[in-house]
């Protein structure tokens, strides 16, 4: 988006605002996000989304694209959560063209198998890693009871749910609870991804990997470790 074109998006965004306070004046409707800093916000977003663009494209040069421009050739299929706090960076400094990234609430296989499998048997990627975090929304959602929300989120919960079950509580302990539980969720995930490419695994075509990328520490590994705990199905 040029300039002009956000220019333009701000003027649009701006006659919405109004006729959403007018439609709400009207009805006198409460309780609703307030849309006049939802608005601002966005739009501040967006213009640092544009501004950060242009430094990356800056900064990485012609040669860093044309190189790319022919196809990709990852190293690994990643599966993660969609949590903003666990980006690829934190995994490779240079992620570009080396992590198919696949990215779903409670870094979920069978949520995106087509994609999973288009990674893994058509990119040819020797490597599967499936990526929790501590402190997962998605795995604290599905420890509770979800049956109010959307009917999407309730479908994507519902297959986290084989995974809270094996998940041994401890009574009055709820953090370590919610450890236990997304760690066996990252196991239920890898459990999952064994059956459908046990022919890559078994003829060492494909290693797949389970982990936890710890944000909070919970683990005690320090902030931000990234925890492998599970290897081709295996508990490590």
């Amino acid at each position: 988006m040029d300039k002009r074109s956000f220019l333009k998006f701000t003027a649009l965004a701006s006659g919405s605002l109004l006729l959403t306070n007018s439609a709400q004046a009207s009805s006198g409707g409460h309780g609703a996000p307030n849309v006049q800093e939802l608005q601002a916000l966005a739009q501040k977003m967006i213009a640092d989304v544009i501004a950060q663009n242009d430094y990356y494209v800056k900064k990485q040069g012609e040669d860093f694209f044309e190189k790319m421009k022919e196809g990709q050739q990852p190293r690994a299929t990643v599966i993660g959560c969609s949590d903003s706090r666990f980006q690829g960076d934190s995994l490779d400094a240079k992620s570009e063209n080396d992590l198919f990234f696949i990215r779903n609430i409670g870094n979920q296989f069978s949520s995106n198998m087509g994609s999973v499998e288009y990674g893994v048997r058509h990119l040819n990627t020797p490597l599967l890693m499936i990526i929790g975090h501590t402190r997962c929304g998605a795995v604290k959602a599905a420890m509770n009871d979800y049956s109010n929300l959307e009917s999407n989120i309730i479908n994507e919960l519902d297959s986290i749910l084989p995974a809270i079950r094996k998940t041994e509580m401890v009574a009055g302990n709820n953090e370590l609870n919610w450890l236990n539980a997304v760690i066996s969720n990252v196991h239920q995930q890898v459990f999952y991804a064994q059956k459908e490419f046990a022919h890559e695994v078994e003829s060492g075509k494909l290693t797949i990997i389970g982990a936890v990328y710890d944000l909070a520490n919970d683990i005690k590994h320090g902030h931000g470790r990234l925890k492998v705990v599970n290897l081709n199905g295996k508990p490590v």
